[in-house]
Order: structure tokens, then C-alpha cells, then sequence
């Protein structure tokens, strides 16, 4: 466990270890009235950027599952 000088555990440190061990970054680039409009879009319905993203992730992921995985011969 991540200690501070002091001794004490470092709260900051460990979560900084475990998302760098745990976690992943996905970044995309569209142009910009893409963007404004998914914003909006979002605002509109109540939903969170992320939570319609991480939904269509979820979706592939779900349909591919059952598919066999290609190869690259």
C-alpha cells in the first residue's frame, strides 16, 4: 500500500496506481459540429457522454461475442 512520508497511507497515490494498472483511455477525434450535435443530443435525452458510448461498447462487444475471430492469412 502507497504510504506517505509520514507513514500514513496515500489515498492519491493508490488510486493513481490502480487506474494506471486497471484502466484505459479511448480517444477519438470527429469534427467539431459531430461533437456539438452528440453534446446536445445527450443534453436532450439526459444522458451522460460517456454512458451512451460506453452502451455502444457494450453492444459490440455483445455482438461480436458470438463471432469467430478472423484470420489474418
Amino acid at each position: 500500500m502507497p504510504k506517505k512520508t509520514s507513514g500514513e497511507f496515500n489515498q492519491a497515490k493508490y488510486m493513481a496506481e490502480w487506474q494506471k494498472q486497471n484502466m484505459k483511455q479511448v480517444s477519438v477525434s470527429y469534427k467539431t459540429d459531430f461533437v456539438l450535435a452528440f453534446k446536445e443530443a445527450c443534453k436532450k435525452l439526459g444522458v451522460s457522454q460517456s454512458e451512451v458510448i460506453r452502451k455502444a461498447m457494450e453492444e459490440t462487444i455483445e455482438k461480436a461475442s458470438g463471432l469467430p475471430l478472423e484470420s489474418k492469412d
